[in-house]
Parts: C-alpha cells; sequence; structure tokens
C-alpha cells in the first residue's frame, strides 16, 4: 500500500473515500463537491477526502490534489500491478478503522451528477445510527443493466429485499459496518468488480441497519457491455454468497421494504436509445461456445425452450425463462465443477435477455422503463418458488 498523508492526518469522524483507476479527467470535480458538502453540513466534524485509488497512470494523484478543496486529502493506492475496485474499498475500511472515523462514504470518480447535497443526505442516516446507506436515483436507462436484469431482481425476488441500487457504487456505512467487511473473507472477485454485492449482501444477510436516500439522478460515464470482468466478478460474488446463506432464505416471505430517505420521487432524465443490435451480437456469438455449460445448467424444459430459439435464430431471453435460467443457474452453481464457465455462461444469457428487455422496451421514456424494470424484479418474487423447491427436493 501507498500512502500520501501530507497533512499527517491521524484522526478523522467522517471519511470519504473515491476508489479510482485513471479517472484524472473527473475526479477533480468530484473532491470539490465532496468539499463543498463537508464545509457546509459538518463544519464541526473533522473530515477527511480519500483517493483510494489503483496506481492509476494517466495522473489521477495529481488531478485529486490540484483539486479546490479545504478538507485534508489523502491519496493511497495499491501496489504496482495490484488492480481491482475490491482493493481500493478494503484499503477504505483499513483506514477507517485506523482513523477510528465513525462515518464512511464511498463516490466514484466519474459522477457528473454529485451535489454537495449528497454527503449531508448519505452521512445523516449514519449519525441517526443506520450502518448501510444505499443510493436511490434515476439513471440512463442504458445504464446498469446488471442491476436491472440480475441484481435487483435477485436480491428483490429470492430474498425479499427491495434495495433498488444494490451495486449502485455509492454508499454510505457506519466504522460497525466496515469492521463487518473487513473480517470477512473476501474472494478473488470481491477484490474486483463484487465488491459492492458484497457489501450489500454481508449487511443483508448480518441484518444490519440499511435505508436508502434520495440523490436525484446519476449520471456518470457509461461502459459499452462486454461479455468479460464486470458480469463475471459481481454475479460470481452473488451466487457465492447466495448459496453460502441458503439456511438464511425463508419460504413465506413478502417484500420487506427499505425505507428511502427524502421520499422516492425522481427527477426525469432525458431519453436515450439502447444499442439493442449490440447486445444481440453479443449472445448470437456467444451462445454456441456456451451450449454444453447451458445444457447441463438449466432443467429440461428451459433447454427446450432455448434450444428452439437457437435452432430457429431469431428470438431473444423472455422474463418467464429468463427468470427460470437465474434460478436454474443459482442451483446447479453450488455443485458446478466449474463455476467460472458457469457464470461466464450464464453472461451470455443475460445478454440474451437485454436485448429482448430493450427489444420490448428501448422506445419507452425512462420513466416508463423504470418501471418495467421493477415490475420484472416482482415476477422473481412471484417464481421464488420455482427455485425453493427444487431446492428443497435436493435436501430430500
Amino acid at each position: 500500500m501507498i500512502i500520501n498523508n501530507p497533512e499527517k492526518i491521524k484522526k478523522a469522524e467522517i471519511i470519504v473515500g473515491i476508489p479510482s483507476y485513471n479517472e484524472s479527467e473527473t475526479i477533480g470535480f468530484v473532491v470539490e463537491q465532496i468539499s463543498l458538502g463537508l464545509e457546509k453540513y459538518f463544519p464541526n466534524k473533522q473530515s477527511i477526502i480519500i483517493n483510494v485509488d489503483n496506481n492509476s497512470a494517466d495522473g489521477t494523484k495529481q488531478a485529486f490534489f490540484k483539486a479546490k478543496s479545504n478538507i485534508p486529502q489523502i491519496y493511497i493506492s495499491t501496489d504496482k500491478g495490484i488492480k481491482g475496485k475490491g482493493y481500493n474499498f478494503h484499503n477504505l475500511f483499513s483506514m477507517m478503522k485506523k482513523f477510528e472515523a465513525k462515518a464512511g462514504l464511498a463516490l466514484d470518480a466519474d459522477l457528473k451528477s454529485i451535489k454537495p447535497d449528497w454527503i449531508k443526505k448519505m452521512a445523516e442516516p449514519i449519525f441517526e445510527g443506520y450502518d448501510f446507506v444505499t443510493p436511490y436515483y434515476s439513471r440512463d436507462k442504458t445504464d446498469a443493466t446488471i442491476t436491472n436484469h440480475l441484481v435487483y431482481p435477485l436480491t428483490c425476488g429470492l430474498l425479499g429485499w427491495d434495495i433498488r441500487q444494490p451495486i449502485g457504487g455509492d454508499f454510505a456505512f457506519s466504522s460497525k459496518m466496515a469492521n463487518v467487511w473487513l473480517k470477512k473473507k473476501w474472494s478473488q472477485t470481491t477484490y474486483q468488480f463484487g465488491i459492492d454485492i458484497f457489501m450489500s449482501l454481508t449487511a443483508f444477510f448480518n441484518k444490519m441497519e440499511t435505508c436508502q436516500v434520495n440523490l436525484g439522478s446519476k449520471i456518470h460515464n457509461l461502459s459499452n457491455p462486454k461479455l468479460g470482468p464486470m458480469f463475471s466478478q459481481v454475479s460470481g460474488t452473488l451466487f457465492k454468497m447466495i448459496s453460502e446463506n441458503f439456511n438464511q432464505i425463508k419460504k413465506n416471505i413478502e417484500i420487506k421494504k427499505i425505507p428511502i430517505k427524502g421520499g422516492n420521487k425522481l427527477p426525469i432524465l432525458s431519453n436515450s436509445l439502447p444499442n439493442k443490435e449490440l447486445f444481440r451480437k453479443i449472445f448470437w456469438d456467444n451462445l454456441d461456445s456456451f451450449w454444453p455449460t447451458i445444457k447441463q445448467a438449466v432443467s429440461k424444459p428451459v433447454y427446450e425452450k432455448l434450444n428452439n430459439i437457437r435452432k430457429e435464430k431469431q428470438g431473444e431471453i423472455g422474463l418467464d425463462i429468463w427468470t427460470k435460467i437465474v434460478y436454474d443457474f443459482l442451483y446447479s452453481y453450488p455443485g458446478s465443477k466449474d463455476k467460472f464457465i458457469l457464470i461466464d455462461a450464464l453472461g451470455c444469457l443475460y445478454f440474451g435477455r437485454v436485448a429482448r428487455f430493450f427489444i420490448e422496451n428501448g422506445h419507452l421514456a425512462p420513466k416508463e422503463v423504470e418501471r418495467a424494470v421493477v415490475k420484472r424484479a416482482k415476477y422473481f418474487f412471484k417464481k421464488r418458488d420455482y427455485f425453493l423447491k427444487k431446492k428443497d427436493e435436493k435436501l430430500c
């Protein structure tokens, strides 16, 4: 770990961390908004801003320190060659423990919509007694497809935990929560993009006091979808943690509404057109190579439907079959000999699912797309017995 602490800070009540990797163009604005928020809303609390970086080579460190800020700043980096969002968060949690901070925040380095009052909205619940705070905001309808079509439906549908942004990237947390994370055993995917869902599910399975905060909208740099590390690391961590906590999944539950500080009314974002053809191409280009794994993972009725799609070379993944696919893969996960290939095969089908969703809903206004996403998450809840019966039969 590389630490640059110019003001020799040894203690703080609030730590705001900015995880980064090559974010020199955007991190300065984020620092300035955080500084304004801390100055305005928490003038009597000792605060620091920490850039937890992955040894960026584009001048992120220099841009961080050049930003206008009246709040002390510390730069921390992983050693050369060590990269992964989770490593940055681990460093942040470690610094929180070292400085005996009461409240920690983590904010993406590429945020364009962050405002000073985000700091107030996120930190206040921690001082009120909450341990974990997740964001609630509008996002571009082409953004957050892993959240919208896998993570949110599964956490809401199977666990009954209605957190809209379980991997939103912007969080607040207590020292108690940070210590719980540090004490857990971290998998390799947790040290990568799996960190967000690790944080959220650890809070859920440890019954930590959780709330959501209305931050308005999230506008940041969008990345084109690719069948690669992000889906694999997020999904691998998601499946691993749920599989390890099957005993906590209750049969008869209702969806638990998690309080939203600031209400659930969100601003309307400008409309955009999703590139559904890109999702379709990734799906069809990879389907044959993953077919043996898919065939082993899904039930016979699901296999037959998928095989018809494959033979006819048209159509993508509809809601009902996608719901059963996810539950089939989750059921197959604990006994899989090659879990990485299993998750990558699910990733291929995920692109087919996203393509179908945008074919059906891509023309709709963002608000209507949001309703469609929430409705489909509730469908996962409606069909959760499909998975529970499979699990119970195996136990018998």
